[in-house]
């Protein structure tokens, strides 16, 4: 879980700051430096532009040496320029992680980027997200099963996310256009260079009804390697990931694994042991990876959801005598007092709160007689 700073004045002003947009721009192109170390520098210095002017064993602690040399050397500016014309010019808006806007189920993974371009009229202000990933090389059947599929998920308002690629990437995205579902695009490279190419209709159409999101500089070259790296986001966005045929390497099943690391739901659509596009799906069910995806009642089911879903109303809980809270204990029972039934990932973000110690708190206070689990990683006072 990722949280810089609690104070609101803060918060805005790395919001509305022009100045901060532009370093944190900046801070992307050092060389080797990751997001999980771009955010502990974050952590380090309240603006990025102190990055740039710290003394080099400050950096060095966080980046080890060689890293820390090359952010003292940076002779990037010149590409931001570019760049924040680039975006200027096309419409692009810039999500930073620390907007409210930036997709909140992705902000609290580990390897979230600092930052995503953005093209389209959707603004991430839905709770109900739903990754659907796949072979390029897909089957009739896959096809057909994505098609039925988000049709029986219309009544919901999911929004639908796939990397807009070859086969059932591009399916899932068709499909929710059809059932006038909005959908997001994550691409796999900038957005001087829409690829494939022949999906550009699929694009345009994505725009008027969706988003689309891209983490790389229109100076970036295609790079392969950028498709399995934009798959963490495409994991990071949803509560459960969909798995619709795959071989036995992929980037659909580097996607389904990395939702798993987040702690989503991952399902996957079985199929026979002789078919080539179902291993992927096989192995990841055998493995405990994903769960068999047998039905849509299923997943709205695990996940909590329903079609006209009732405002929660505060409720008395009556805690079990001589259970003494801990002060984060006394929090969470706080949220689910006000707030009824809540998702875990839900929970940690109203509660500034890692997964790992809240799942720690829920633990205690299960066993304790004052909350209990519901399907699909939910909580409620007992």
């Amino acid at each position: 879980m990722f949280i810089l700073a609690k104070d609101k004045k803060f918060w805005t002003y790395t919001v509305l700051n022009n100045d901060f947009t532009y370093y944190l721009l900046a801070l992307s192109r050092i060389k080797n430096l990751g997001s999980i170390r771009q955010k502990k520098l974050l952590q380090a210095f309240p603006h990025p532009k102190e990055i740039f002017k710290a003394p080099l064993k400050d950096l060095s602690r966080i980046t080890g040496e060689n890293i820390a040399r090359e952010i003292r050397s940076a002779n990037i500016f010149d590409e931001v320029d570019k760049e924040m014309k680039f975006i200027e010019n096309q419409g692009i808006k810039i999500l930073t992680i620390f907007d409210e806007s930036y997709p909140h189920l992705l902000k609290h993974t580990p390897d979230a980027p600092v930052f995503l371009f953005k093209k389209g009229h959707f603004n991430f202000n839905r709770k109900r997200y739903l990754s659907v990933v796949g072979t390029r090389k897909n089957t009739s059947y896959g096809r057909q099963f994505v098609k039925d599929f988000i049709a029986s998920l219309k009544d919901y308002n999911p929004v639908i996310v796939s990397g807009m690629a070859y086969g059932i990437d591009i399916q899932a995205h068709q499909s929710a256009l059809e059932n006038d579902l909005i959908t997001v695009a994550v691409m796999g490279t900038s957005f001087k260079q829409i690829y494939p190419s022949v999906h550009r209709k699929y694009y345009e159409q994505i725009l008027e009804n969706g988003a689309v999101l891209s983490e790389y500089f229109s100076s970036d070259k295609p790079d392969r390697n950028y498709f399995l790296q934009r798959n963490r986001i495409i994991a990071g966005m949803s509560q459960a990931t969909i798995v619709v045929e795959s071989g036995l390497k992929g980037g659909a099943l580097v996607t389904a694994e990395m939702a798993f690391t987040y702690n989503r739901e991952v399902y996957a659509l079985p199929g026979r042991v002789t078919d080539n596009f179902s291993k992927g799906c096989n192995m990841l069910i055998n493995k405990n990876i994903a769960k068999i995806l047998i039905s849509t009642e299923q997943i709205t089911g695990d996940l909590q959801w329903e079609i006209n879903e009732p405002k929660h109303q505060p409720r008395p809980v009556q805690k079990q005598l001589f259970v003494n809270l801990s002060e984060d204990e006394q929090t969470i029972v706080s949220l689910l007092e006000d707030n009824g039934k809540m998702h875990l990932d839900d929970m940690a973000i109203a509660l500034h709160m890692s997964i790992s110690k809240l799942a720690r708190h829920l633990v205690i206070l299960e066993l304790n007689g004052v909350v209990k689990t519901l399907p699909g990683k939910y909580y409620e006072l007992a």
